[in-house]
Formats: structure tokens, C-alpha cells, sequence
């Protein structure tokens, strides 16, 4: 991937030494740099260089587009970030993107690795004395970062890495905190827990489009336990919500003020209803946030995705785009994506059948009301993101929507 000495390249990301007022002596460390220039039959990945430096030697490291393609548009521009990171044993530090200042003078201590990433690629530098890291973005997604040696006069061995973020091409007590590093420490090993359970789903089918499919199949039916109770406690809130509503309603339109407030306590403790009573008609959802945020960092990050296809899809690590439109739209950019359509669709036939016949009718209204909402936000959201995360969502809302109809058919008398 990167261009490991020369001048600079106008598509890949570079490496070379600075020497001030002696560029022949740069010219010689960038000839050492040649071996560990990759070939076809020997990539990059882990190699290593020992080289005694000049005074004043720098090593600068510049991204280039091939770590930060061409934006998405909408909300799918969030996986086109290329940065400059410190990698140790402990996390990711990230020094540059968004609106960070420039950083300068930052200590690199021994055997802990900085360098450039984006989201499937990174070039990494670490050496066996510390390192003065000083780093800047240039421009949108172009990250450099120039690397000090601390010391003179003693051999330095530096060690790269240039290849995908991908923990089957590196070390996991080196490099694995390359992956999911925003995440909380419990959401980042279920992270890999999912990434583990897709990739043996990959290698059983040969198809990453499929092991998506299963994965969710798999992770719906782990959780149907959790998802059985938290529909138990939706059934009784909705049946506790039908008994008090006409009393609410009535209070409503004869009182107001503090009488109004204090007749309302009343009625929900009539009924038994308690300050967490509305906790329970959310718990299906807030039970699936942990693994739908799990599941999402896992899928935009998965390199395996990267170029993979699947039916109509060229390459399941960017959305669809089917067909081009006439226009360009907001949020949603210039593309037609069927999957995000499907997603939605799903959700929609499974919220008009999935009405809960205790709730009287204005309740059920609004319950519908609720879903038809959430599942307009998740189609803005997720219709310009990468197609395997919206196929792994489209496959929990089919999944789902049979559950439903199959619950629906054996309600049907004589069923």
C-alpha cells in the first residue's frame, strides 16, 4: 500500500526520511527503507530495519486516499476517516481528524506504535527507543505524522506494519487495539465475540453475504430468551395502559393545574403502577442497543467485507447504489439502495400486524405510530451505510417479521 521512499504520490500513502540541509544522507536512509519495500510475494505486514541515523533524521509518514476513499454520502461519511493514531497494549489514541489542533512533541514510548489508519487500512511505525511524534492533517483525510528518534549515535530498529486492519494479519496483543476502540470495554469483546461467530459462519459457507444472514439469525436466537421476557412486561404494560387510559383521558379533560397532577398519582397507584413502570415497555429495545451497537462497530469494520459480494451487491463494505438517480437528495445522496427500502418495508408490515389487541384502539394508534417513526430514523440513518450492516439490519427485521406472522397465523381460529 504505501510508497516506502520518493517523492510524493498522488493515491497511496508515504514514507520517507528527512534530513535537514543533507539530502544525500536522506537519499541513504530511504535506500534502507527498500528492505522493507513489499513485493507480491512478500507483503509488508511485519518487517523490520536497523539503521544508525544523522543528526536531525526525521521519518515522515503521509496518508494518502488510498486509507480515506471518495466520501459517502449522508450519514455513510462517517467510515471515510483516515487519522493518525498511537496504538499500546492498553488503546487507540487518535491525534488527528475532525477539528483537532496539531500535535506536536507527543512521546512515543518504546515498542508502542503510531502511524496512519483508516477503516480496513493502516501504515505503523515502532522503534526499540522513544519516539517524538509530531502530527497534522494537511487536508480532509490526509494525515501526517513525523517521527523523531529520541537519542543519537546508537542503531535504531524500526518496525512496520502496512496492511489491513484485519487481526489475522497481526498480533492480538499488539495491534488489536486497532478495533473497536471507541467502544466500552464489554461492548468491544462482544465486538469480537460476533466477529468470531461471523467469520466461523464465513468459513462454513464461503459466502460473508450469507454468514451475515446467519449471524443474526444467531444472535436473534440467543437472545429470544431476554426478547420473550421483555415481551411479557410489553403485554402487561399495555394491558395495565388500556385499564388506566379512560381515567387518564377523563382527568385530562376535567382537570387541570395541581388537582390534575395529584388525581393522575392516584390512578396509577390504583393500578399498582410504579416510577419504573415505563422502563418495562422499552426493554426489548434497550436489551438489542448493546448488540445492535456491537454488531454495527463489528460489521464497518470487518476487512473480510471489503470488495465481498453478494447478489446485487458489488462490494458489501459500501452501500448499494444500485442504480444512479437524476437527482441528488439529501441524506440520501445520488443512488437507489434497495436493501435500506426492504429494511423498512419489513418493519412496517410487521408494525401493522404485530397490533396488540389489548390495547384499546387510540393506544394502538399510537403505538404503530411509535414504530412508523423509528423505522423512518433508521432509514434516513442507515440509507447511505455500508450494504453488509444494512443486510445484517434487513435480516433481523425479516427474522422478526416471520416471528410475528407465525405468532399472528396461530391466533387465527382454528389455527
Amino acid at each position: 500500500m504505501a510508497i516506502w521512499s520518493g517523492p510524493a504520490a498522488p493515491d497511496v500513502a508515504r514514507l520517507r526520511w528527512l534530513v535537514p540541509d543533507d539530502p544525500g544522507a536522506a537519499q541513504e536512509l530511504d535506500a534502507n527503507l527498500l528492505d522493507v519495500q513489499p513485493t507480491a510475494s512478500a507483503p509488508v505486514r511485519f518487517r523490520s530495519v536497523t539503521m544508525r541515523l544523522p543528526p536531525g533524521a526525521r521519518l515522515e509518514l503521509a496518508g494518502g486516499p488510498d486509507l480515506a476513499p471518495d466520501p459517502l454520502p449522508g450519514f455513510g461519511n462517517f467510515y471515510n476517516d483516515a487519522r493518525a493514531v498511537v496504538v499500546s497494549t492498553s488503546d487507540q489514541e487518535t491525534l488527528t481528524g475532525g477539528d483537532r489542533t496539531p500535535v506536536a512533541g507527543r512521546l512515543l514510548a518504546a515498542g508502542d506504535w503510531a502511524g496512519v489508519r483508516g477503516r480496513f487500512l493502516a501504515v505503523l511505525v515502532k522503534a526499540d527507543v522513544p519516539l517524538v511524534l509530531d502530527a497534522v492533517e494537511t487536508s480532509p483525510e490526509r494525515p501526517v505524522i513525523v517521527f523523531t528518534p529520541e537519542g543519537r549515535g546508537e542503531p535504531v530498529t524500526l518496525t512496520f506494519y502496512d496492511g489491513p486492519v484485519d487481526p489475522r494479519q497481526f498480533p492480538a496483543s499488539e495491534l488489536s487495539n486497532l478495533l473497536y476502540a471507541a467502544l466500552w470495554e464489554p461492548l468491544r469483546q462482544l465486538s469480537f465475540g460476533l466477529r468470531w461467530l461471523l467469520d466461523i459462519w464465513q468459513s462454513l459457507t464461503g459466502n460473508w453475504g450469507l454468514a451475515i444472514l446467519l449471524l443474526s439469525l444467531s444472535v436473534k436466537i440467543l437472545m429470544a430468551p431476554l426478547i420473550a421476557v421483555a415481551e411479557g412486561w410489553q403485554s402487561e404494560v399495555n394491558r395495565i395502559q388500556s385499564r388506566m387510559q379512560p381515567e387518564l383521558d377523563a382527568i385530562k379533560r376535567e382537570f387541570k393545574g395541581e388537582d390534575s397532577h395529584n388525581r393522575t398519582l392516584a390512578v396509577y397507584s390504583q393500578h399498582g403502577v410504579r416510577p419504573f413502570y415505563a422502563l418495562k415497555s422499552l426493554a426489548g429495545f434497550l436489551i438489542q442497543i448493546p448488540v445492535f451497537i456491537a454488531a454495527f462497530d463489528m460489521l464497518g469494520e470487518h476487512y473480510g467485507l471489503h470488495g465481498a459480494n453478494f447478489l446485487w451487491v458489488r462490494d458489501l463494505a459500501m452501500p448499494e447504489q444500485a442504480l444512479t438517480l437524476p437527482v441528488t437528495l439529501p441524506f440520501l445522496g445520488s443512488h437507489l439502495n434497495p436493501l435500506p427500502i426492504l429494511m423498512t418495508a419489513l418493519t412496517v408490515l410487521a408494525a401493522r400486524l404485530q397490533a396488540d389487541t389489548s390495547l384499546i384502539p387510540a393506544l394502538q394508534q399510537r403505538q404503530q405510530l411509535r414504530l412508523y417513526v423509528t423505522a423512518a430514523v433508521f432509514f434516513l440513518l442507515l440509507y447511505t451505510f455500508p450494504a453488509g450492516m444494512v443486510l445484517y439490519w434487513t435480516a433481523n427485521n425479516f427474522w422478526h417479521f416471520l416471528r410475528v406472522l407465525f405468532s399472528r397465523l396461530r391466533q387465527r381460529p382454528g389455527a
